[in-house]
């Protein structure tokens, strides 16, 4: 027998009362889990051999901690443009550092792409003076890809190149290999190049509260799968076997 109009009107109004509730409820849950959520202070310290070995995948070791000791290799500093920094536009410098060999896990010496610091976009220049040997913390970025050159970004500065991007396999072209895969941005900075700003903490949602959240979204969903199959199912005219043998 075929429901009426209205019986298939109430169970839709029906499934949408379900959507409603079980999506207010679902948005509630996800802002308990955001409000709830714990607050990850980033690890400790540690030399950069512990995390991450010359010409080898980052992986884990991006975001980590980590403090490297060696010398500024004598090779040009690259300049990279159309960064934006404290909401200032800005331009970062990006130097070679040669990490000891003992410092390095391998024995071997190796090369690090160190972001030095940014200046304002209107006023870059070269990198600042300073002791060749030093010992500099940070923390370890992931690479960026590699982009065709676009051709001069600013003016010339002795001792330096522009580029787009902070990319290792490009600048393995030109410096001394091996390479580390990731990036170092230094706590330090330098006299006339301001650090990065270190990168934020972590937040780990609540995890009770978000399985919460899904599954008020799973009963919505299963509300108007019942409805819609119902609706289906009684709107269909029902042919009695005295009426079929008419």
């Amino acid at each position: 027998m075929k429901a009426s109009l209205g019986s298939r009107i109430g169970v839709g109004l029906v499934a949408l009362v379900a959507i409603v509730v079980c999506g207010a409820l679902g948005w509630w849950q996800w802002t308990r889990a955001q409000d709830k959520a714990v607050t990850v202070a980033p690890e400790p310290s540690v030399p950069i051999a512990e995390v991450l070995k010359p010409a080898s995948q980052a992986g884990a070791a991006i975001g980590r901690q980590v403090s490297v000791t060696g010398t500024w290799a004598d090779e040009d500093a690259v300049l990279v443009s159309g960064r934006e920094v404290d909401g200032q536009e800005a331009v970062l410098l990006v130097r070679a550092f040669t990490v000891d060999a003992e410092a390095t896990g391998t024995g071997q010496p190796a090369t690090l792409a160190v972001i030095v610091g940014w200046r304002p976009a209107d006023s870059p220049m070269a990198p600042d003076d300073g002791p060749t040997q030093v010992a500099i913390d940070g923390y370890l970025r992931a690479p960026e890809e590699a982009t065709p050159a676009s051709g001069p970004h600013g003016e010339d500065i002795p001792g330096t190149v522009w580029n787009d991007t902070i990319s290792p396999s490009e600048l393995a072209q030109t410096w001394p290999p091996p390479l580390y895969s990731a990036v170092f941005a230094s706590y330090d900075g330098s006299e006339n190049w301001k650090p990065l700003p270190p990168p934020p903490p972590e937040e780990h949602l609540n995890l009770r509260s978000l399985l919460y959240a899904l599954e008020w979204g799973v009963f919505g969903a299963f509300a108007v799968f019942v409805a819609v199959r119902w609706i289906r199912d009684n709107g269909r005219e029902t042919i009695t076997p005295e009426e079929s043998q008419a």
